[in-house]
């Protein structure tokens, strides 16, 4: 562990957990902009294995939300980018990345090795169904991100199990 890198989180939170982080895989479905603010806010705290599936590339419409999109890297795979810049970040943090579109044929493949967490940020709502039932049946722990397109108000959103949803349509 660089522990200069790590210092503030290690007040924080102690040494033991940033350890613990450390040992820490997660599995990113979807590293856009949900996917990607999550992806580096979990490895700049400390997570020290993430797995990334995405088949998009960036866009120009991409600069306006997705910390991952800038200009020099216009046209080139999502998961590429979030690779180096993840290597950027912490170059100790294990990175396996997959162009690949998320759905239920090949969710076994993705599911195999997820880890500690899946995070849950895909746009397709079949494929977003399928991950969900899969990690549900699997007892896999996942955090998921709903619909929020198109709504500007922010503090009207807010975290729940999905079970208990009323609100959101996606979600429901």
């Amino acid at each position: 562990m660089r522990e200069e890198q790590f210092a503030r989180t290690i007040r924080l939170i102690g040494n033991e957990s940033v350890e613990s982080l450390h040992r820490k895989t997660v599995t990113f479905v979807g590293v856009g902009a949900v996917g990607g603010f999550a992806l580096e806010a979990l490895v700049r705290l400390g997570v020290g294995h993430v797995r990334l599936f995405d088949f998009d590339r960036i866009e120009v419409s991409n600069l306006n939300r997705q910390i991952l999109a800038t200009w020099p890297v216009i046209g080139e795979k999502k998961v590429e980018v979030a690779e180096n810049r993840i290597k950027a970040i912490n170059p100790d943090c294990v990175v396996e990345s997959f162009d690949l579109f998320v759905s239920q044929e090949n969710l076994e493949d993705v599911l195999k090795d997820s880890g500690d967490l899946v995070v849950d940020a895909i746009d397709s709502v079949q494929s977003k169904c399928a991950l969900l039932a899969a990690v549900y049946q699997k007892g896999i722990p996942v955090v998921s991100s709903m619909g929020a397109a198109l709504r500007r108000d922010p503090f009207l959103v807010r975290t729940a199990d999905l079970m208990d949803t009323a609100g959101c349509p996606l979600a429901r």
